[in-house]
């Protein structure tokens, strides 16, 4: 091969390479090629490694297996299908408004402490021309030394009380308030890189047969989106997005989370969420003369979360198992073309007239 790629000297095998282990939190303690098997690293993850990891090793592994990636990337033209098609509402995942309505209460807070101490600061300078009309008070004071030992140390109290109410309402923001804002933050980060890692998987399983539908709001809902919709030749379905943090257990359609020693119902039940997504999914179909079973499902995107399932009534796929249960969906009973190009075009149509009444 003549190929400038063919001619890059690599210092590690594409097996070594493989048996690297990824270091990042949120994938961390596994090696390259599982995180790989798994469709749960994209070439964008190895660039970033590439160039910014600390080792040197996990750089050249990064390298090694970004060429041996590129080297092998089939054609377009030589695919016999298309890769999958996803179809993305101009509305913003929750993840991704949740974040931004936390910024935004962070940046109402940290306005609200310096507007405290810029009406300290004037506050300041109005005593201190109060004083100079007053000097003749403050000579009466200064004559007895009993009242000057008092104000004296009356203005040190008072001084010091200007100087550090504003620090410590600030550390009490930051105990009580901005660091509960900041966890909640990552833990929506988190959440959206779930779903962009769940997305890389299926596109490395999935092909142009299929069609996924992001960030949905059904006409008429009032209770948020549709995380995602996937159609394609054996079945529809509705998926839940959760990227919660801590540990849980989820038997039959109960919730629970554990706290120290106990597990405690949570109020929020993932699998009566999707269960309803999916039926007002299926009810639209309906609307549209298309007579669908929509199955729901449930994907973990937290790996830093443990979830333990004891016979879930929802199925429930953690990151690592998203490529297995994919592969599996082609033992479903098949649906007719036209039926797939009946609700995709349903679909599509709900997508642009939200997109075009959003512009209005």
């Amino acid at each position: 091969m003549d190929s400038s790629a063919s001619k890059v000297v690599l210092k590690m095998s594409l097996t070594e390479a493989r048996s690297v282990i990824w270091p990042f939190r949120e994938l961390k303690g596994q090696t390259i090629g599982s995180l790989l098997d798994k469709g749960l690293l994209s070439l964008q993850d190895l660039g970033f490694a590439a160039q910014r990891a600390y080792t040197e090793r996990l750089r050249e592994a990064s390298r090694t297996i970004l060429l041996h990636q590129l080297m092998q990337e089939p054609l377009a033209s030589e695919q016999e299908y298309w890769p999958l098609n996803v179809v993305s509402t101009e509305l913003r995942s929750f993840a991704e408004r949740r974040q931004l309505q936390l910024a935004m209460l962070e940046g109402l807070i940290m306005g609200g402490i310096f507007t405290l101490l810029m009406s300290g600061m004037l506050w300041s300078i109005s005593m201190r021309k109060n004083s100079a009309d007053n000097g003749e008070a403050l000579a009466r004071i200064y004559s007895n030394p009993i009242s000057t030992i008092v104000f004296v140390i009356f203005m040190i109290v008072l001084i010091g009380t200007i100087i550090s109410t504003p620090y410590l309402i600030g550390k009490a923001l930051d105990h009580l308030v901005l660091r509960r804002i900041e966890k909640q933050m990552r833990l929506h980060r988190k959440g959206q890189l779930g779903e962009e890692r769940a997305l890389n998987v299926m596109f490395g399983v999935l092909d142009g047969r299929w069609w996924l539908f992001r960030n949905m709001e059904l006409p008429g809902r009032r209770l948020g989106d549709l995380d995602s919709v996937l159609v394609g030749p054996y079945g529809v379905w509705s998926i839940e997005v959760k990227a919660y943090s801590g540990e849980y257990r989820n038997v039959g359609e109960q919730w629970e989370k554990r706290f120290g020693t106990k597990w405690h119902s949570i109020r929020k039940s993932p699998t009566r969420q999707a269960r309803r997504n999916a039926a007002e999914l299926s009810q639209l179909l309906a609307t549209n003369q298309i007579k669908q079973w929509v199955t729901p499902l449930i994907v973990w995107a937290n790996p830093e979360s443990t979830v333990v399932l004891d016979n879930p009534s929802t199925s429930v796929w953690t990151l690592d198992q998203i490529s297995d249960g994919l592969k599996d969906l082609s033992s479903k009973p098949p649906i007719p073309e036209a039926q797939v190009e009946k609700i995709v075009e349903v679909l599509k149509k709900i997508c642009q007239d939200h997109d075009d009444s959003s512009s209005t």
